[in-house]
This record gives structure tokens, C-alpha cells and sequence, in this order.
């Protein structure tokens, strides 16, 4: 502890006299005493730190410049006035009660020697403050005071809170595309066996209710695609693409739709409104969240969309995006409606996250939305707060704007070829349905569960396997490197990647090696005949001998 007594005050005026028989010794002393005060004035006063002093009923009684500046407050209006109430509020955001906090650290000083708190300036901004307090005591040894030094490390805790969302959004992300990568396979075995019971079924009614579980399956594929998306591992096809257009047309679906009392209003000012993207995913991000923004105006009120350029001239962190310099668009969605705690804010990006009653949506739609911008290379960012509304800005690296080029389709398909096709897939329920459905439309199947199965074949039989359809996700060596494998044994191999996940990086590498395509499970037997017959006519697949 500091002895009252040694820890000098800020006097007016000098706190040592002088007579005037005193000698010059004692004239050099009070000079050195007097050079020694204003050095440790001009130390506490311009310190880069917060120096304040209280008595022992938390009265504010020295307050250095920094802490001014800092707080808010001029000396005369802090001096004499408790330290609760002024820059250390009652309670903590995080529900701790501080009214207490003078009396606790003069009882458990050793407690407090370097502690965190969250103090609060003048105007109200919250700020998170590392102090390191010394009792001050009297000359009979009881607390007369406290002395504290503190830090603004604000920005610090701001970055680490940024930091573990980061890491909380990726490990939810990974779970998320795992699970929708096995329901993916799952779905795909439930649609194959409605499509095999379909074409062997004489019963209409079996026939309609196989049409139920394929839609159902349709509709369970979507929630996958959302998951999918939220994961960044979704399908999406980069092209140019006019956000004004899309903005639009995602303006017209919601007047159509929702509340009547809602205005919707566009100022799309943005010069260069181009973006690489796709277009699907962009309109369903938007549409998103004008949905949810009608949500938070059940009485009515006001959505916007506006746009305009900007250009970052350097690396810059947006919310848990790292942007990097350059020319983006952004996108403003401003609503007057009930707004959200900070609670919610953090969390609506999480899947399965929803404030809606049961029924009223799954929790995936900002999920998905937040896959997409990371999908597209940009960034994100929500501010909101109750009774006040909500924005989102979303920033889109630009493109210049392209004429569209349509590839010329072709008019008509030839009679669908007959194949001999191997399937190598890990999930028996794959295998299995494959070769039913394949075979009851006149093609050849061999099926195997692994890559090792799958190359011993190969290597005796390669010259009877017109295409090899693998999947990509298998234990062992995966699609990637077992294609790579088949290659060395016939550097013709034709092959197309079936994957729970969808067209990522690793997918286009792969392609880029000589895969002809990739198509993303679940799929209907339809889509994959017309995915063969498109490579067929390209010249990619040949047809078929004998």
C-alpha cells in the first residue's frame, strides 16, 4: 500500500516555504522539490494513460488530461463526484453489478491489483478499461483513497470478440456442410428408390404418392443447398451479372407479396453496377433479407435498397471478412422496423438461429447469406438496434459490364445411348440404387465401395467402361486421387464427380485435370441422362459401341 503522505498532491502553489534567513542550500532544496512536482505533473498530466485518484468513498478527487479526453469529462466537472454513476456504470452489460466496487477493493485490495472493467464515457459509449489500482492509506494505515492507472484496450477486446465469431462462423460452418453433405447422400437413396418404384409401379396411386416423396426430397435438398451455402461449399455459377437488375426484379417480387403498408423504396446509384457472381444466389440473398426485414414491420413502415461504389485502399476488416483494396459495390438495405438487441445481431448469421415462432422459418435464410457474400468474395455487415430498425451492407468486389453471350443450345437431344458405367460411392444406398435405376434404362452397371475395389477393376476391364462416375467425399483416397490413379492406368478416362458438397476450388482443379463434369447430389436419373447426352453432342463423351 502507498502511504498517503508519499503520494504528492497537484498544488497551486508551492507546498514547501522559505524564510528569509534560510541559506542557499535550503533555497536548492525547494528548488529541486519544486523542479521534482512539476516533472511529476507534466508526467500524470501527459501520459498516454488514465491516471485518477478517489477517496475511499469513491470520490473523484485527481483526473489527469488523458482521462478527460477519454471520458469526456472536463476536470471541473468530474472532481468530487463518485466514481459510480459517472465513467463506472452501475452494471455491466454483462449483468455484474459494480455498485459495490469502491467498497470491494478497499476490503480486497490484493483482488483488484490489475482487473478489467467495462466503464462508460461521457456520452454513454460503452469501453472496456485494463487498471492496475494501489490503495493509498493514512498514517494509522486504514484506505483513505485508491489510485488507479488504466488502459483502453477497447479496440483489443472489439478484435478478440471479431476473432472468436470468426472461429465460432467457421466451426459452425464445417459442422453445417458436413451434415448436409451425409443428408445430401441420404436424400439422394430416398429420391432413386421413388424413381425406381415409380417406373415399375402400375398403381396410380403409387405413382402419386411416389411424386410426394420425390418433392418432399426436392424440398429437403433445398434446406441442404442453404446449409450448403451457408458452409461456402455450395453450387454457384460465376458469370456477369447486373446487381440493378437483380435488385429490381427482387423489388418487384416482394411488392407482389408482402404487406401493402410496407413501402418499398430504390435509389440505385451505383455507376458501375457489375458484379462476378452468380445471379440465383445474389437474388435469394436479397430477397432474404427483405423477407426478414418485412418480419421486423408487422404494422408497416419503409425497405430500401440503395447502391453506390466505393474504393478501399487497403486491406480492411468488415465485421469477420477481410477485404482486400479495390473497387466494390455496396448494397444498403435499410428498414424502420423493430430492430434487434445486440444479443440477436451477433447471432442471426448462425444456422438454425431463428427469433420467429415455430413454423416460421428453419433459421437458414442470413445463414445462407452470409455462405453467399463469402462465396463472392465480399463482406457483410448488420447494424441494428431495438426500436430503431436495421441495415445491411453488403460490399461486392465489381466487375466491368460484359455483353451477355448465350451459348447456342442445342435444339434437341439425340435417342439416349446405352452405357457401360462404373459407380464408385462409399454409401451402399447409392450403389445399390444406381445400378437398379441404370439398369432398368438398358445400361451396364458395376458398382464399388472403394477406391481400391474400383482400380483393380479398372486396370483388367478399363477398355469395356465408357464412363466412370465417382464420388468425391470417400474415406481413403478420394475422387480427386482416384481419378488421378485411373488417368495413369488410361489416360482416356472418362469420368464425371458426383458430390454431397458441391463445385468448390478442389472440384474445378479436379475438372481442370480432365473430369468432364461434376453434378451435385441429390440428382434425378432425368438430370444425369441429359448431363451425358450434353456431353455426347460436345464431342467430350464418345458414343457409345455396340
Amino acid at each position: 500500500m502507498i502511504k498517503e503522505s508519499s503520494f504528492p498532491a497537484f498544488p497551486s502553489s508551492p507546498i514547501i516555504t522559505t524564510s528569509s534567513t534560510q541559506g542557499r542550500d535550503s533555497h536548492q532544496v525547494y528548488e529541486a522539490l519544486r523542479k521534482s512536482e512539476e516533472r511529476y505533473r507534466e508526467l500524470v498530466e501527459h501520459a498516454n494513460s488514465i491516471i485518477l485518484r478517489c477517496d475511499k468513498n469513491g470520490r473523484i478527487t485527481s483526473f489527469n488530461e488523458y482521462a478527460q479526453q477519454l471520458f469526456g469529462y472536463s476536470e471541473a466537472e468530474i472532481i468530487g463526484r463518485h466514481l459510480v454513476g459517472t465513467i463506472v456504470p452501475a452494471g455491466e452489460s454483462s449483468g455484474r453489478d459494480l455498485r459495490q466496487l469502491i467498497q470491494h477493493v478497499c476490503d480486497h485490495p490484493q483482488e483488484h491489483r490489475y482487473n478489467i472493467n467495462e466503464n462508460i464515457t461521457k456520452s454513454g459509449k460503452r469501453v472496456w478499461i485494463a487498471w492496475t489500482n494501489k490503495i493509498l492509506s493514512g498514517e494509522n494505515g486504514r484506505p483513505t483513497g485508491i489510485l488507479s492507472i488504466g488502459t483502453d484496450i477497447t479496440k483489443q477486446r472489439l478484435l478478440e470478440e471479431e476473432l472468436r465469431q470468426a472461429q465460432k462462423m467457421q466451426a459452425i460452418g464445417e459442422l453445417a456442410g458436413g451434415i448436409a453433405h451425409d443428408f445430401n447422400n441420404m436424400i439422394h437413396g430416398i429420391s432413386g428408390y421413388a424413381e425406381v418404384i415409380q417406373q415399375i409401379a402400375e398403381d396410380p396411386r403409387i405413382r402419386e404418392y411416389t411424386n410426394h416423396i420425390l418433392t418432399t426430397a426436392r424440398h429437403a435438398a433445398e434446406l441442404t443447398k442453404q446449409l450448403l451455402t451457408f458452409a461456402r461449399k455450395g453450387n454457384y455459377q460465376l458469370k456477369d451479372c447486373n446487381t440493378h437488375e437483380i435488385t429490381r426484379d427482387v423489388c418487384a417480387m416482394l411488392e407482389r407479396t408482402i404487406d401493402r403498408r410496407i413501402r418499398i423504396e430504390q435509389r440505385l446509384e451505383a455507376g458501375r453496377p457489375h458484379v462476378v457472381g452468380d445471379p440465383a444466389q445474389l437474388k435469394s440473398a436479397l430477397l432474404n433479407i427483405g423477407i426478414n426485414a418485412k418480419d421486423a414491420m408487422p404494422d408497416g413502415g419503409r425497405l430500401s435498397f440503395t447502391s453506390s461504389n466505393i474504393t478501399l485502399e487497403k486491406v480492411t476488416t468488415i465485421a469477420d471478412f477481410e477485404m482486400q483494396p479495390g473497387h466494390y459495390l455496396l448494397i444498403r438495405i435499410d428498414d424502420n422496423g423493430t430492430g434487434m438487441s445486440p444479443e440477436v445481431r451477433r447471432r442471426i448469421f448462425e444456422p438454425f438461429f431463428t427469433t420467429k415462432e415455430s413454423g416460421r422459418g428453419a433459421g437458414l435464410g442470413l445463414a445462407a447469406v452470409h455462405g453467399t457474400i463469402h462465396l463472392h468474395k465480399g463482406a457483410i455487415q448488420c447494424r441494428s438496434r431495438e426500436g430503431e430498425g436495421s441495415t445491411f451492407q453488403l460490399y461486392l468486389p465489381i466487375a466491368e459490364a460484359k455483353p451477355n453471350t448465350q451459348q447456342k443450345q442445342a435444339e434437341s437431344l439425340p435417342a439416349e445411348r446405352k452405357l457401360r458405367i462404373m459407380v464408385v460411392d462409399d454409401e451402399a444406398i447409392v450403389r445399390s440404387y444406381s445400378k437398379t435405376l441404370f439398369e432398368m434404362n438398358g445400361h451396364r452397371v458395376v458398382t464399388f465401395a472403394s477406391a481400391e475395389q474400383a482400380i483393380t477393376y479398372y486396370r483388367q476391364y478399363c477398355d469395356q467402361v465408357d464412363l466412370v462416375i465417382l464420388d468425391m467425399i470417400m474415406p481413403g483416397m478420394d475422387g480427386q486421387e482416384l481419378f488421378a490413379f485411373l488417368r495413369r492406368i488410361n489416360p482416356m478416362v472418362k469420368a464425371i464427380l458426383s458430390t454431397g458438397y458441391s463445385v468448390d476450388s478442389k472440384v474445378q482443379k479436379v475438372i481442370a485435370d480432365g473430369v468432364l463434369d461434376c453434378i451435385q447430389k441429390p440428382f434425378t436419373y432425368d438430370r444425369l441422362s441429359k448431363k451425358i447426352e450434353e456431353l455426347i453432342l460436345s464431342g467430350q463423351l464418345a458414343t457409345p459401341k455396340g
